[in-house]
């Protein structure tokens, strides 16, 4: 509850981040790492539907005009006149068994090739003649089956209970490297600037300053990319709402030296 009180407070206005600006910079850290947590699971639990819709576009689209194929003890077998290709120009899939196909099809931006004991897939830009990512993956291990969309659904539904974790401890490493990068850059720039000040922040107050800052835009691109506005730059916002409470947070901490007024002339010289 006190986590929550504290998201609350600091997405709340800037005046409420005087009380973090003393803190331990370790108190800031478990603050951030339980923010990155809770967010991240946020979006792991949300990329689930998400990667169901996939993995459901996918088979649907492997299943179109597909030869029958099947694999069985790490091999490819069939009886399907080869080479064949099918999909489209984003995702093309092409099965050869007898090597003809020398290499992979460079006008599909995205493409699976399937030989006789492995598969290669491939990534193609719009703008380069040649793939720039190919990776070769053996067969082996694979289970035996028809090779169709049901056999990636299952797949996929099979092995996502691990991917979920997985995908929620990089997620949470990622976001915690990239606030604490952009705290620390922004701490050490403002506290170079601060010697001017006639009251200048600390540079262990300004970090404190921009970890908890990292807040309110962490929340508000979370929002958005689990309710997959894909329309939007997430990134773009994030850097302009993490500059507002930057500059509002650092301004609302700052200790404000009262003006001193003038020493009045003394009665004798009236």
């Amino acid at each position: 509850m006190k986590f929550l009180r504290s998201v609350i407070a600091l997405c709340s206005g800037f005046a409420a981040y005087r009380p973090y600006r003393d803190l331990p910079l370790t108190t800031s850290l478990k603050h951030l790492v339980k923010l990155m947590a809770l967010l991240a699971l946020v979006l792991a639990i949300c990329a689930v539907p998400a990667a169901l819709d996939g993995i459901d576009a996918f088979g649907r689209l492997f299943d179109d005009h597909r030869p029958d194929f099947s694999i069985h003890d790490g091999k490819v077998i069939t009886q399907a006149p080869q080479p064949a290709s099918w999909g489209n120009n984003n995702l093309r899939f092409i099965l050869d068994t007898t090597s003809a196909v020398a290499s992979p099809d460079t006008n599909a931006t995205f493409g699976v090739l399937f030989t006789t004991d492995s598969f290669l897939y491939w990534m193609t830009p719009s703008n380069a003649p040649a793939p720039v990512s190919t990776h070769l993956q053996s067969l082996r291990g694979f289970p035996d089956g028809a090779v169709n969309g049901d056999y990636f659904r299952h797949l996929i539904r099979a092995v996502l209970w691990l991917l979920v974790p997985i995908g929620w401890v990089v997620l949470v490493l990622f976001g915690m490297l990239a606030c604490l990068l952009q705290a620390y850059l922004f701490s050490v720039t403002a506290s170079l600037m601060e010697r001017s000040m006639p009251a200048p922040l600390q540079l262990s107050q300004l970090l404190n300053i921009a970890i908890h800052a990292c807040t309110p835009p962490a929340i508000v691109v979370t929002a958005y990319a689990a309710m997959r506005l894909h329309s939007l730059n997430l990134w773009l916002v994030y850097l302009i709402v993490y500059g507002i409470f930057l500059v509002g947070a650092s301004s609302a901490c700052r200790d404000h030296m009262r003006k001193t007024e003038p020493p009045s002339a003394p009665d004798d010289l009236l």
